[in-house]
């Protein structure tokens, strides 16, 4: 007996704020759910993404708009995606940002995909995703480290493809999210998230606002931006379409 795919009914909200040590926040996220009706209308999932300007570059802020930029076009673009849509993606990024970038221009990026029943990630950088199922926490994406260095991010090269982690598993009602900048791990702690989503009532748009209210009262120094996804319904796609591949990584980053 076969069953019908689900898309999500999901709600996602973030919250950011600039660092103490910079100028200007150089952090950008995007929230493409059923809150945008043109996304909600395509019936193509929900998309959500947190990208972290590469501060050590002078065009980190510019890599991380151009970034989110490209993810805005994503659905309208792609007219069955699949996960390879995604990596195709940023793969086109990665190479406009090192066209127009000149080299300059570096992000990071952890992107969530919520479509047909599957959960995916596709992450390259220090950014992390964290997914809470039966009040369990487990982090799903692996830093990019080279020593203390940044090991990955995009506008690296072609073989950012190679480097990217991408995960999948299949949905489940009451999933939770959370996609966060490093600024926000840096001095916060993942079950301290965890508190702060239930402190809130289980609201994205509060929890996120709270958990950036305790990485300014702790004197975060980073740029920090938490993003908040609660999936509250699965519904029966008619199209009969599916993204799942059946594995949960089919590319794993080196040196995991």
């Amino acid at each position: 007996m076969t069953h019908a795919p689900t898309l999500p009914f999901s709600v996602g909200a973030a919250a950011t704020r600039t660092g103490a040590n910079h100028a200007e926040n150089e952090d950008r996220h995007r929230v493409l759910d059923a809150s945008h009706l043109g996304v909600a209308a395509l019936r193509r999932g929900s998309l959500y993404a947190v990208c972290d300007g590469v501060s050590t570059v002078p065009r980190g802020r510019y890599a991380a708009e151009l970034t989110c930029a490209r993810i805005d076009g994503f659905f309208d673009r792609f007219q069955a995606p699949r996960v390879e849509s995604l990596v195709q993606l940023v793969s086109e990024t990665d190479w406009e940002l090192r066209a127009h970038g000149r080299g300059q221009a570096a992000c990071t990026l952890s992107m969530l995909w919520l479509a047909y029943g599957t959960a995916t990630v596709l992450h390259v950088g220090d950014s992390q995703v964290y997914r809470v199922r039966n009040d369990t926490v487990e982090r799903i994406t692996k830093t990019h480290r080279g020593g203390r260095a940044l090991g990955a991010y995009v506008g690296m090269g072609p073989n950012v493809a190679d480097v990217m982690q991408v995960w999948q598993e299949p949905l489940f009602v009451g999933d939770l999210f959370l996609l966060v900048t490093d600024g926000v791990t840096e001095v916060v702690a993942v079950d301290d998230l965890l508190d702060t989503w239930w402190a809130f009532g289980g609201s994205p748009q509060r929890a996120a606002a709270a958990i950036i209210r305790e990485v300014d009262q702790r004197g975060g120094r980073d740029d920090a931006t938490a993003l908040v996804v609660d999936v509250l319904a699965l519904e029966t796609d008619p199209d009969g379409e599916s993204t799942f591949s059946g594995r949960t990584e089919f590319r794993r980053a080196r040196g995991d």
